[in-house]
């Protein structure tokens, strides 16, 4: 080997030599800034996690709950009511939300869970055994009806509870519908007929004027804007119509009272 070709060989050498440090350099360049964006997604998911989800969903529309409609009252010729429909409440529980878990102290925990179950057993005439049940089958569910057709004044207590201050008392929420009622129990039900599930018409007055006695729901749509605060538009139900009988209720009484 000439003098020459061993220059160009240890020219050869010595640059492959630096490319290998190059590399290396590169390499754990590379890796410690890996390191610090994997370190820094996963502060912001800790700290900011649900602000970005909200910002995710801000570019998605829900629609939230149907907005019943009240079907009409049926009167008499003197205006007393002889068949309406009063608003109840069905209790829905939202398994999901209630198990939503939070970090306390470095310690994952589910704030909701015990605060939430504890004030439906005090409240309604629940046990506490069978709604956990639900939560341990449904973890992932948002809609559980667990009680239908509650009056106001059976809620309202809950609902103190549910909004005052600091309250961890989540994922329960109540479903607005319409119960039928005949406020002077049989008097006329031969002639007024009353409703079966959907408030559809079954015999006299009911069926008759059906269409007349029913109305159209509404909707309520929510979605978040582009300052993560939850927008609403509601579309308002139409309530039915009133019917008004020739039926006098005092005379009524008087001819099935004498009758009986």
């Amino acid at each position: 080997m000439n003098r020459r070709e061993r220059v160009k060989e240890k020219k050869i050498k010595k640059f492959t030599h630096q490319m290998q440090a190059n590399t290396l350099l590169v390499f754990g360049v590379v890796l410690l800034l890996l390191i610090a964006l994997i370190a820094r997604l996963t502060y912001i998911r800790n700290e900011n996690g649900e602000k970005y989800s909200k910002k995710v969903l801000s570019q998605q529309t829900y629609s939230s709950s149907v907005i019943p409609y009240r079907r009409g009252d049926i009167v008499d010729r003197n205006g007393s009511v002889l068949a309406t429909s009063i608003k109840v409440y069905n209790l829905i529980l939202d398994p999901k939300t209630i198990l939503e878990t939070k970090k306390v102290n470095g310690e994952t925990t589910t704030p909701y869970r015990e605060p939430t179950l504890k004030a439906l057993t005090t409240y309604f005439d629940l046990e506490y055994d069978d709604l956990n049940q639900i939560l341990i089958d449904k973890p992932n569910n948002q809609y559980t009806v667990v009680l239908k057709q509650l009056e106001y004044s059976e809620i309202e207590e809950f609902e103190k509870a549910m909004d005052a201050k600091d309250s961890n008392i989540q994922g329960v929420w109540f479903e607005e519908e319409y119960k039928r009622t005949y406020p002077y129990n049989s008097t006329a039900s031969d002639i007024i007929g009353f409703t079966s599930s959907g408030n559809v018409g079954n015999w006299g007055l009911e069926q008759t004027y059906n269409s007349y006695l029913n109305g159209t729901n509404g909707r309520e749509y929510g979605y978040f804007d582009e300052e993560l605060n939850l927008e609403r538009t509601v579309k308002p139900a139409i309530d039915g119509d009133t019917v008004v009988s020739t039926i006098d209720l005092n005379i009524q009484q008087i001819a099935e009272k004498q009758i009986i």
